[in-house]
């Protein structure tokens, strides 16, 4: 039984691989055929949104991060029903003058693909991430730049891509 499941967990990584090479070349050959699609130059936007107001010393408030998914492709999501397929992720890069309290990801499509045996939770479209942060009681100046990254895996309805990020910045103005 546990051999079973190895050889089926190779079975499939192997299978995912050819999908995402195969894909690879198809898509990025340099004689493309009449009508085939080419991979869009950006396929995940990212455009935080930081609080409306002013945000106080010691105060908690939330980063809204809008994904826009490029049409024909989905990302896997935080939770991708597959272990080996990338989650979706946010890096923060970490600052004394903030803590990041939780990361709240919308609910996931679950859609069956070509490339796996199984439905899996994916992300279409456009999408909001919530970051709940919450400022140090000591902070000084009248603004806050904070700056990371949403790490993600590409997907048409036949391969995977391989994983890619996104840098953004969003500067949060505070109240003085």
């Amino acid at each position: 039984m546990m051999m079973n499941i190895k050889k089926q967990k190779r079975a499939t990584l192997v299978l995912l691989s050819l999908y995402l090479v195969t894909g690879l070349l198809i898509k990025n050959g340099s004689s493309a055929a009449p009508g085939r699609q080419t991979i869009p130059r950006s396929l995940v936007i990212v455009k935080p949104a930081p609080p409306d107001k002013p945000v106080r010393p010691g105060e908690s408030f939330t980063l809204t991060l809008e994904l826009t998914v490029a049409p024909g492709y989905h990302i896997n999501s935080e939770k991708p029903e597959d272990e080996l397929l990338i989650p979706t992720s946010i890096e923060i890069k970490k600052e004394p003058i903030f803590e990041v309290k939780e990361i709240i990801f919308p609910e996931a499509r679950k859609k069956k693909f070509k490339f796996s045996n199984q439905p899996l939770a994916v992300y279409e479209g456009q999408i909001k991430i919530e970051i709940k942060l919450e400022l140090a009681d000591d902070i000084c100046g009248t603004s806050l730049e904070l700056e990371g990254k949403v790490r993600f895996q590409a997907c048409d309805e036949e391969a995977c891509l391989r994983p890619a990020s996104v840098p953004f910045k969003a500067v949060i103005k505070i109240a003085t």
